[in-house]
């Protein structure tokens, strides 16, 4: 192993330990956010939730790097349902259904959770999106439940469409992935992927269209459940 490639790897992994913190920090935000002021007898639990309140909030206060370019990333911020159409299948009924929240960080990073109840299972992903200021364009990395560690390079087509674009090599074959977010509106994003292998065309692989909700809604049954019993523990009166 070269020292150049030493190099990728140590960043590889400084990249996951941070996007993984900080994924950590957005799914907690929002139980963290929602609580009330601690009580006497109420426990030590309740004191770790204000101070994560407080963390979420510094990292919620822009940081005086944060441009014009970063800015324009905070369109996706929010709770989100979409249905899924996979190529191949009826334009008239989606493969799936996905969920997904996106918080904004420092006004510079924005971290996603993704789930997909899809026709092979569910699949979950988390990501981050942001600009990079050395060499001036969109970057995007994805991390999945199927070990895939994906980083994409993009920039905005228009005004409203975000292109993000792959390169990598996949069982000796060269694989290019295209992802093109179309925010619609403030209540809509559209999402379509497209594959190719070596210098073959582009070929549709999915299409979604996603709508607002709730940010609470699209945290998922499990992050769901959590708050809910943190709700639970915090109704409980102390004890005497």
């Amino acid at each position: 192993m070269n020292a150049r490639t030493g190099r990728l790897i140590l960043q590889g992994m400084i990249l996951l330990a941070a996007i993984t913190w900080l994924a950590a920090v957005a799914l907690a935000a929002p139980a963290a956010q929602g609580g009330a002021g601690q009580r006497p007898g109420q426990g030590q639990g309740q004191g770790a939730q204000a101070g994560l309140a407080q963390q979420v909030q510094r990292m919620q206060q822009p940081s005086p790097f944060a441009g014009t370019e970063d800015e324009r990333l905070g369109v996706w911020a929010g709770g989100w349902e979409e249905t899924v159409r996979f190529a191949g299948d009826p334009e008239d009924k989606p493969s799936g259904t996905g969920k997904w929240s996106a918080r904004v960080f420092w006004g510079l990073y924005v971290v996603i959770n993704y789930e997909l109840k899809g026709p092979d299972g569910n699949y979950h992903a988390h990501a981050v999106i942001a600009f990079d200021h050395g060499t001036k364009t969109y970057r995007l990395w994805w991390f999945d439940d199927g070990a895939n560690i994906d980083e994409y390079t993009g920039a905005w087509k228009d005004d409203n469409t975000l292109v993000f674009e792959l390169k990598r090599t996949s069982e000796g074959k060269v694989f290019r992935e295209r992802l093109t977010y179309s925010h619609v509106s403030e209540d809509e994003v559209h999402t379509r992927i497209e594959q190719a292998f070596g210098t073959e065309p582009f070929k549709m692989y999915l299409e979604s269209v996603a709508h607002r909700v709730a940010l609470g809604e699209a945290q998922g049954p499990q992050n769901q459940q959590r708050q809910q019993q943190q709700q639970q523990q915090r109704r409980k009166p102390p004890l005497e």
